[in-house]
């Protein structure tokens, strides 16, 4: 059975990596029987912005899905199959407000994780729970593909909340897949990776090759493979070989904590200050050429800042001095986030079934995991939905971790809902980048402070 996607609609339409998705669904809209997509954002003339991107792509392609923005949650839920959300409460300032407040306190402020990914949480559950609930009611068999940060976390409240047609996706994992296939010159087809953890705190445990198993090779030229591999380059082949693993790179943070932490506290601008003027000269330049009616321009533009601003991934807490290779030209053809997306849609569309490394609940497949806790798992996707295989155990150390971190985001998720300070603060002590009550409690209460205004619940 193949289920037609004839409505496809996003959250955060304005947001600018929107066009890679548009990209994507618009070169398989004939496939999915795609007739229509629809942008929302709380920022209307960005999404609007977007849609003219992509409305260029899709005569570029030849595509006659229609592409509109919409302010009206109702229409933009009626009839649809997949929704895609990546909405971000407060926008860039709030994010910066974060880092600050969580540099100032001696903390790293990272949106995903710790203080500030905390932070991002509260402010954004209850957002992202009001959008499911009106979903939920206009298209019950919809699916709803979380990009939202943090992805694991605002899953985890989620299914909490009951809502079992979620997914959450982090291209984090399949990019590591693909950079290892990458230096070993073989296709991503022919290996299967197992990947245990939570989002953004996984590990890789097995890398089979047409089903020979190939990790304790890696292991041991594992110079060669830091060399080969950038973001593995962030740790070192004396930290991988002691783990026996490779680490998803945002473990960067833990396990070059104070590295991070020094590096974010030297540089003049946070990571989203960074992101906030990548994103105001995009939205300036793009914009400038659709109003002079150059669409070819503003793509142009688009593909050059965009591939600027990702190639600077990661740079404000490594020494790392590499980019990652993207150009210009290969920015509609890298498909990182919006390829994975594609995939699970198709997947979950009946049109063949997938291994992808999602964030869903464990379902009794961990041995580290409640059944109902997400993790960030080894799944086979299919029209019926996203089914963990089987986790290899982690070691003690790894596994500790886990643990730690998905205390950390229960009790946060109960913060969110609530406005329970208390919880929010337990939270924080769990989480092992955070850990002293006093720091802990200052840093929340300033944060709490600066986000009055998106954070009714703790009034």
């Amino acid at each position: 059975m193949v289920r037609s996607v004839e409505k496809v609609s996003v959250i955060g339409g304005g947001g600018v990596r929107v066009p890679l998705l548009l990209h994507g669904l618009l070169r398989r809209s004939r496939e999915l029987s795609l007739q229509e997509i629809v942008l929302t954002d709380t920022v209307p003339e960005r999404a609007q912005l977007m849609a003219e991107l992509g409305t260029a792509l899709g005569r570029s392609l030849d595509a006659e899905t229609r592409i509109r923005v919409s302010g009206d949650l109702d229409d933009v839920f009626d009839g649809v199959g997949f929704v895609f959300s990546a909405v971000r409460t407060g926008g860039a300032e709030a994010r910066i407000r974060d880092e600050r407040i969580a540099l100032r306190h001696g903390l790293i402020g990272q949106e995903t994780t710790g203080i500030g990914g905390m932070s991002m949480a509260l402010r954004t559950i209850p957002v992202v729970l009001d959008l499911i609930e009106r979903m939920r009611r206009r298209a019950p068999s919809a699916w709803f593909l979380n990009f939202t940060n943090p992805s694991g976390l605002i899953v985890e409240a989620l299914h909490q909340a009951g809502h079992e047609r979620v997914v959450g996706l982090c291209d984090a994992p399949s990019g590591l897949k693909a950079d290892i296939c990458r230096y070993l010159g073989v296709a991503e087809d022919d290996v299967s990776i197992a990947y245990q953890g939570l989002n953004h705190l996984g590990w890789i445990q097995s890398v089979r090759i047409e089903g020979v198993e190939t990790l304790p090779g890696l292991l041991e030229g594992a110079a060669d493979l830091c060399s080969g591999v950038r973001t593995l380059g962030f740790f070192g082949p004396e930290l991988i070989q002691g783990l026996g693993l490779l680490p998803n790179e945002y473990l960067y943070y833990f396990y070059r904590r104070r590295a991070a932490y020094e590096r974010e506290l030297s540089l003049e601008r946070t990571r989203g200050e960074m992101i906030l003027a990548w994103n105001e000269r995009l939205y300036a330049e793009v914009g400038a050429a659709l109003r002079q009616g150059d669409a070819a321009s503003a793509l142009e533009r688009y593909r050059a800042i965009l591939a600027a601003r990702r190639n600077s991934y990661m740079t404000e807490v490594t020494e790392s001095r590499h980019d990652r290779g993207i150009t210009a030209e290969t920015i509609f053809t890298e498909e990182g986030y919006e390829g994975l997306a594609l995939r699970v849609m198709t997947a979950l569309g009946g049109r063949g079934d997938e291994e992808l490394h999602l964030n869903v609940p464990s379902r009794g497949t961990s041995d580290i995991l409640a059944p109902d806790e997400v993790g960030e798992l080894t799944c086979d996707v299919d029209l019926h939905g996203a089914h963990p295989r089987l986790a290899l155990p982690l070691p003690l150390g790894p596994r500790g971790l886990v643990r730690q971190v998905k205390d950390y985001e229960r009790l946060t998720v109960r913060a969110a809902i609530h406005g329970d300070r208390e919880s929010a603060l337990q939270a924080a002590m769990a989480h092992p980048l955070i850990g002293d009550r006093a720091v802990a409690s200052a840093c929340l209460d300033e944060l709490l402070a600066a986000h009055r205004d998106l954070l009714p619940q703790f009034a």
